[in-house]
Parts: structure tokens; sequence; C-alpha cells
């Protein structure tokens, strides 16, 4: 029996060195494959990681930078740097529009207020509409018929077509109007039907408008005063003196008091005595 057992202890132990050995060489000639595999696993990991946190901060930069942008100019340094980032250059060329259009209808130049504004020359009019139009343009050409850019285009048509009634385009402006009626037809058909009555009521624009004339500027009263008599005290009206009543006979009758009792009205004189008739 020991001999059996210190057999098997002997066989029990050479099969482990075996192990062992297997295991060392193993790790010897495909363990640093294995060991590499791993380590390019998690660089990739990392760098896909790091790409979508890059991608996140722009996104986030490129909303921030919308946000803060006021001026048309800025707008458009904004479009050209987030241009692919979802829809930041779409947006940013449709405010800067209608920043100038906003402009043109107020005749009031950009960042001036009611209170001190200050007017538009022919010059700036022209160059607004000119910019405007400019950046209407490229909303439609950039438009790929999807769910997502129907509002924006047809922003921008409406745009135009307003560009073109301020210049007389009335043909142009009912052109773009259908435009319109049809790009979002299929997803607005409220948006759509009211753009068909605004192509049918271009013709409105056409016509002269002849504003009434302002009324005349009210002067203010003034008080007329006639020479000789001093004016009206209103305060002391109530203390003016009383006249006296003129008694028709010729005499002079006192104030009647509603306090004091009526005066005796005087007694009549008995007549004289006729004459006697002579014979």
């Amino acid at each position: 029996m020991d001999r059996e057992r210190l057999q098997q202890v002997q066989q029990s132990d050479l099969g482990e060195s075996r192990v062992n050995e297997d295991f060392v060489n193993w790790i010897k000639t495909s363990g640093p494959w294995y060991l590499l595999a791993v380590l390019v696993g998690i660089a990739v990991y990392m760098y896909l990681v790091n790409i979508q946190r890059a991608e996140i901060r722009a996104r986030e930069q490129a909303w921030f930078d919308l946000n803060e942008a006021v001026m048309p100019a800025s707008l458009e340094d904004v479009a050209q740097r987030h241009a692919e980032i979802d829809s930041v250059g779409t947006l940013a060329r449709l405010r800067a529009a209608n920043t100038y259009l906003q402009s043109l209808q107020t005749n009031l130049a950009i960042g001036s207020t009611i209170e001190e504004g200050t007017p538009l020359s022919d010059e700036d009019r022209t160059v607004g509409l000119e910019r405007a139009d400019r950046l209407y343009t490229q909303i439609v050409n950039e438009d790929q018929g999807d769910f997502g850019d129907t509002i924006t285009t047809l922003s921008a048509l409406n745009g135009l077509a307003a560009i073109s009634e301020s210049r007389g385009e009335v043909d142009k402006a009912r052109d773009y109007y259908e435009q319109a009626a049809k790009r979002a037809e299929r997803w607005y058909p409220i948006l759509a039907k009211q753009s068909r009555m605004r192509a049918e009521t271009t013709d409105l624009y056409a016509q002269d408008v002849i504003l009434p004339k302002p009324p005349p500027v009210a002067t203010p009263a003034t008080s007329i005063t006639t020479p000789g008599l001093e004016p009206l005290d209103i305060d002391n009206i109530l203390n003016l003196p009383t006249t006296t009543p003129v008694d028709p006979l010729g005499g002079t009758t006192a104030p009647a008091d509603e306090t004091s009792e009526p005066a005796a009205t005087p007694a009549q004189e008995p007549a004289a005595p006729a004459a006697p008739e002579t014979p």
C-alpha cells in the first residue's frame, strides 16, 4: 500500500510539473501576443470614447455660440465654423437673414432701438436686401427634402417672397409662395394653405397706397382779455357785490333776503275831493 501511495504521489507531482511547464511555455510563446491584443483593444476603446466626448463638446460649443450670437456677421461666422453640426449652420443663416429683413421693415439700423434708432440709408437698404437674399437662397439650395428641414426651408422661401415684394417683383414673389406651399404640403398642410392664400393676394402689393394727410396740429387755446376789464377771479366769484334792483317808478328797492320779512307796500294816498260845479 505504501508503495502504491508513493507511486501515485510521484505521478501527480510529475503531472503538475508538466502543467506548470506548459503554462510557462505558453506565456513565453503566445502570451505576449494575447497581451498585446488586449492592450490594443483598450487603446481603441479609449480612442472611441475620446472621439465621442470631443463630438459632444463640439456640439455643445456650437449651440452655445449660436445662442450667444446676435449680429448678422457673428451669425454667419457661426454658420461657417459649425456647418456640419446638427442644423446649427442653417439656423444661424436663417437668423441672420431674418435680422436683415426686420431691419428693412422697421427702417432702423441693426442693433438700434426705437428710442435711439438710426434710420437706414438707401445704400444700407440695398446691401441688406442683397445679404438677406443670399442667405435665404443658401438655405433653400441646401434643402434635402427631409422632415427636419421643412420649417427652415419654408421660412427661407417666405423670406425670399417678402424680398421680392419689397422690390416690386410680384410674379417672383408668387412663385416663391407656390414653392413654399408645395414644400409644406406633405407634413404641414395648414402652412401650405396659408402660402397659397399669400400667392393669390400678391397682386394687392403692386397697388399704390395713398396715405391720408395728417391732421393739423392743434394750437393751445389762449386767454382773451378785453382792454379795460380785469380778469375774472374764479376763487372770489361768490364774494362779488350784489347789485341793487331799480324801481320802475324811480326809486330803489333793497335786495330781497330770504330770511327777512317781505317789505310792506306803501299805502295808496286818498284821492283829492272833486271841485263843486258852478251854476
